[in-house]
């Protein structure tokens, strides 16, 4: 049993995202150029897991195996977490741009992707991330992504995939500052994970 909390307390700490990836600090700063903050934000999920004692990767294509193998397109999971004993993978992360609510549906799909990821693993991971980063505050519909977590969706060809009760989607805001051209990391905060 993995203890959500304590990685919960590590995701959001902000001083050690800091250190973990200095480029985000006051003395750093970067531009919005392309997808340099989502390579940032997933060398983050990837050194915090390894920190925390897992076996940590990135860019993970999900096993084509199972019920679920064909079912969708292939999914390549920002960050995995596996469990250095079992190998078992105990946590599965996305990290995300949100310019806000026109980001929904991009959102909801990188749900949906965790969702099918965590069903082609013959050993089911207990925690899914989805990390979005914003330039300010931003809410979004939480309850429509726990939704997906737990009842399922339909695929774009009409296929069925269940929701799961083995998992639990945290949902977590990362939060830039903008000063003079240069973006900055100045919170971490949680959303509505039930």
């Amino acid at each position: 049993m993995v203890d959500s909390g304590k990685i919960v307390a590590q995701i959001v700490n902000l001083e050690t995202a800091q250190e973990l990836v200095p480029i985000w600090t006051k003395e750093w700063g970067v531009k919005d150029r392309g997808v340099l903050i989502h390579s940032l934000g997933v060398t983050y999920f990837t050194l915090l897991g390894n920190r925390l004692n897992y076996v940590s990767v990135t860019e993970v294509p999900a096993p084509c195996e199972g019920k679920y193998a064909c079912v969708g397109n292939e999914i390549r999971s920002d960050a995995v977490w596996f469990n250095p004993i079992t190998q078992a993978p105990i946590a599965i992360a996305e990290f995300e741009r949100c310019s806000g609510k026109e980001d929904n549906l991009k959102l909801e799909n990188k749900v949906k992707n965790l969702l099918l990821a965590h069903h082609r693993w013959s050993v089911k991971a207990e925690l899914l991330i989805l990390a979005y980063w914003t330039k300010k505050l931003t809410s979004l519909n939480s309850s429509k992504l726990q939704q997906i977590i737990h009842q399922g969706f339909v695929t774009p060809a009409g296929e069925n995939v269940a929701g799961s009760r083995a998992s639990k989607l945290f949902l977590f805001q990362f939060v830039m500052r903008e000063e003079r051209d240069l973006l900055y990391l100045a919170d971490i905060l949680t959303r509505e994970n039930k």
